[in-house]
């Protein structure tokens, strides 16, 4: 179900902007890429070429990796199982039709280092690109880290917990969550990634 989801709604081709952010939320290069998803045989690959360097970037598995957690509508999360301070990355991806939103977290026992924002579309879908050079607010209260990366687009750091929101031209927050438990294990995904509809920017807190 999980590698059938993910293939669904993510096979293709997209258009992509990545924007890296330092850990103070400021852009820090920004650059345009094509992302090419298929099966090949019984294998899913990934082709990620960067277009400023023309370099491919190639991921392929067969079986979806133990770490990715992929739910029904083709969202999708990959990081570290267990979690462990010292050296740790999140990537958490939303897909909504022709677009998707991407975020690539790594940090380590000092707290969150670096930032990727993508932003994507398949052929034929224009994006506006963000201001540049891209500078995001930043809510801290202790281990709570609410990053508003773009009007409609922000990312909640929560002690280990991570979480990537979009909000809907209907108003509605799409999310996807990366939880877990006090011993380091991966938690499963929330049974549903409107989860954010029925919370404030705060969420979750």
């Amino acid at each position: 179900m999980s590698r059938r989801a993910l293939l669904q709604h993510n096979s293709g081709e997209w258009h992509g902007l990545f924007i890296r952010l330092d850990h103070t939320g400021v852009e820090q290069t920004r650059f345009n890429t094509v992302l090419r998803v298929q099966e090949e045989g019984e294998l899913v690959v990934a082709a990620l070429t960067d277009c400023s360097t023309g370099q491919t970037r190639t991921m392929r598995f067969g079986d979806i990796p133990a770490a990715m957690q992929v739910d029904p509508a083709g969202h999708w999360s990959l990081g570290p199982d267990p979690f462990t301070p010292w050296n740790w990355n999140h990537e958490l991806c939303l897909t909504v039709g022709q677009q998707r939103r991407r975020l690539i977290v790594r940090g380590n026992s000092g707290g969150l280092q670096s930032l990727v924002m993508v932003q994507e579309a398949r052929a034929g879908v224009q994006l506006t690109d963000p201001e540049m050079p891209l500078r995001c607010s930043i809510n801290s209260q202790g281990d709570y880290h609410c990053w508003s990366l773009l009007p409609n687009l922000r990312m909640v750091l929560d002690g280990r917990n991570c979480s990537l929101q979009w909000q809907q031209a209907s108003g509605t927050w799409l999310a996807i969550t990366r939880q877990y438990g006090a011993d380091g294990a991966l938690l499963a995904l929330p049974s549903s990634a409107e989860t954010g509809a029925a919370h404030p920017a705060g969420w979750p807190h």
